[in-house]
């Protein structure tokens, strides 16, 4: 089967899109960014970002989706991980991240971020449970899933909230240990 291959021109223009959105997410709330914005800083016509977007609210889904892929590492490197050293990864990717968003300011598009970030962890903790051991009932996997999604969520949101001078690692190593009793109970 042939692999078509995606036009630089295309690739690069979506960039731009890209690239504008999140400069102008620096200085401005996302509800005050319009796709006029957007446009300007491009250097692109609204019909071009029509062509690859289908509102602001899919550009950001898009931004999200792939700031986090880039925050996560790519899948090779998480593949030769161990269940535990995955927990941290995601737990130092979530908290660069959520410091990287906050200028997202809405509850919609909040909530859409926050969809988004469940759905990856949850996708990458089932292939991690799977890897640990494929004998593990799919129902179990997928609990096992979302209660390491919600878990490091939450320890991610207490450290980003918290006005401590304990560096993200330390945290997670300190609370770590409890997080794997319960995975080493399988």
């Amino acid at each position: 089967m042939m692999e078509t291959k995606t036009d630089p021109r295309v690739l690069r223009t979506r960039k731009l899109i890209t690239d504008a959105f999140i400069k102008l997410s620096q200085s401005k709330s996302f509800s005050d960014i319009s796709v006029k914005d957007i446009t300007e800083e491009a250097t692109i016509n609204r019909a071009t970002f029509y062509r690859h977007f289908l509102d602001k609210y899919d550009l950001l889904e898009k931004v999200v989706e792939e700031k986090l892929h880039l925050n996560l590492g790519c899948d090779k490197q998480k593949d030769s991980l161990s269940i535990e050293e995955t927990i941290q990864t995601v737990f130092l990717s979530l908290t660069r991240f959520k410091t990287s968003v906050s200028n997202i300011s809405g509850q919609e598009e909040k909530e859409t971020i926050d969809a988004i970030i469940k759905l990856e962890l949850v996708n990458i903790f089932s292939r991690k449970l799977i890897d640990m051991d494929a004998a593990i009932n799919a129902d179990l996997i997928v609990k096992l899933a979302k209660w390491l999604t919600a878990t490091v969520r939450s320890m991610s949101q207490d450290w980003v909230e918290s006005d401590t001078a304990e560096e993200p690692e330390e945290y997670i190593a300190s609370l770590l240990p409890f997080v794997m009793c319960g995975i080493e109970a399988l």
